[in-house]
């Protein structure tokens, strides 16, 4: 029983989500050789001031 768990910004709609978990949940289930009902998927998002790149808040890029 695969988890998945997408850590994402704050964005993104129901509708690239839903498009994002059929993807995902396709994916690993064809390449586990599992059905889709075993596949699960959390999104974990988070704002702008909870994650940083390359040393930088998210919400402070310039």
């Amino acid at each position: 029983m695969p988890i998945v768990t997408v850590q994402e910004s704050e964005g993104r709609t129901p509708e690239q989500r839903q498009q994002a978990l059929t993807g995902i949940t396709d994916a690993i289930a064809d390449a586990y050789g599992l059905p889709p009902e075993s596949v699960t998927v959390f999104f974990a998002t988070y704002t702008e001031d909870e994650w940083g790149k390359a040393g930088v808040l998210g919400g402070r890029r310039a």
